[in-house]
C-alpha cells in the first residue's frame, strides 16, 4: 500500500493520533496532570520529577524535549501547567513552543489560579473545547514519506541481526523516514548516509541517528521527541513499557520470548518471511488500530539526564 490514512495539521504536517496533551512544566504541577486525566481518560499526560533544581545542559535538554512533545505530530492540542515558581519557567516553555506551532496550546499556573483546584478547573475548559473540537478531525489519504518510524533494538547476533537488517531496508524501501540511537550506526549505514542528532532533537532528515538514554525507555521519549510517529521495537526479551504519544509496536525476535510472553508482543520476527505481516501490521496501526502497547495503557515518560540534579 503506497498511503495510509492520518490526520493533517494546519501547518501541513501530519498525525496519526488526536491526541489532547497535558504536560506539567515541573514536578510540582504532576498532581494537576494525574487529576485531570483520572477524570478524562482520553487525555494523555506524563509525570516526572524534573522542571526544578536543573542547570545547564540538562535544563536545555528538559526544556528541549517537552518543547517538541507539546509539538508532536500526534498531538491535536498541549496545555501546559506550572507552579509559578519553578526553574524551567512555564511560560517561557509555553510561549517557545506556540511560536513554532500552530497547534492549539494553552498555559494555565497554579499560583495564579488560587491553587490546585483552581488550575484543574482552568485546564477543565480548555479541555472541554478541545475534545469538541477534535470529533470533527478526520483522516485523509497520507504518503508514507510523510511517516517517521522509531526503531528500538534489543542486543542481536549473527542471523538476528540479518533479519533486523532486512527488516529495516523493507520500512526504508516502504519510503518512511528513520530514526535509530546513535548506538546502531552499523544499521543505519547500510541504509545510506544518517543525520546525527542530540536526544529529543528534531530529524530534519529521511534517515537520523539520535543520542540515546541510558534505558531503552529514555530512548524511546527521545525518539518521540525527535519526531517519530511511531517505533518498532526488534526486541529479544519481554519489555512492559510504552508512550503517551506515540504507538509503541513490539515484535519478538526469540521464539522463547515470544511463546513465554506472547501477550506483550505485537508479533514475532523470526526471519525475512515474517517481515511483510510486519509492514502490513504497521499500516492497520497507522490507520489508527491500537498496539499491545497502546491496549495495555503503557503510557511511560523517562527523560534521560546527562549530569546530576542538585
Amino acid at each position: 500500500m503506497s498511503t495510509v490514512q492520518a490526520f493533517r495539521r494546519p501547518d501541513g504536517t501530519v498525525g496519526i493520533r488526536n491526541h489532547l496533551f497535558i504536560l506539567p512544566a515541573v514536578v510540582c504541577a504532576n498532581q494537576v496532570a494525574i487529576d485531570l486525566a483520572r477524570r478524562n481518560p482520553a487525555l494523555k499526560y506524563i509525570e516526572h520529577q524534573h522542571g526544578c533544581g536543573q542547570m545547564g545542559a540538562d535544563l536545555i535538554q528538559t526544556q528541549r524535549v517537552f518543547t517538541h512533545l507539546a509539538q508532536h505530530p500526534n498531538v491535536y492540542g498541549s496545555i501546559f501547567v506550572g507552579l509559578g515558581c519553578e526553574g524551567i519557567v512555564a511560560k517561557d516553555l509555553f510561549a517557545s513552543a506556540h511560536s513554532q506551532s500552530d497547534k492549539p496550546m494553552d498555559l494555565v499556573i497554579i499560583q495564579q489560579s488560587g491553587g490546585t483546584l483552581g488550575a484543574e478547573s482552568a485546564c477543565e475548559e480548555w479541555i472541554e473545547a478541545r475534545s469538541q473540537e477534535v470529533k470533527h478531525q478526520v483522516r485523509t489519504e497520507t504518503a508514507w514519506d510523510e511517516i517517521s518510524v522509531g526503531v528500538l533494538f534489543d542486543e542481536v547476533s549473527g542471523e538476528q541481526a540479518e533479519t533486523v537488517d532486512a527488516a529495516l531496508a523493507a520500512l526504508w524501501e516502504l519510503g518512511v523516514k528513520l530514526i535509530l540511537p546513535g548506538s546502531q550506526a552499523e544499521h543505519a549505514a547500510r541504509l545510506g548516509q544518517a543525520e546525527a542528532i542530540d536526544h529529543g532533537e528534531k530529524a530534519s532528515s529521511r534517515l537520523a541517528l539520535m543520542k540515546e538514554g541510558s534505558n531503552a525507555l529514555e530512548t524511546l521519549t527521545g525518539l518521540t521527541a525527535a519526531g517519530a510517529h511511531l517505533t518498532v521495537h526488534l526486541a529479544n526479551r519481554a519489555h512492559a513499557f510504552g508512550n503517551p504519544l506515540t504507538p509503541l509496536v513490539r515484535w519478538s525476535i526469540s521464539p522463547a520470548s515470544y511463546r513465554q510472553y506472547r501477550d506483550d508482543f505485537d508479533g514475532q520476527l523470526q526471519d525475512e518471511l515474517d517481515i511483510p505481516r510486519l509492514l502490513e501490521q504497521l499500516i492497520r496501526i497507522v490507520n489508527g488500530q491500537e498496539s499491545i502497547a497502546e491496549k495495555l495503557n503503557m503510557d511511560d515518560f523517562a527523560l534521560y539526564r546527562i549530569g546530576p540534579t542538585v
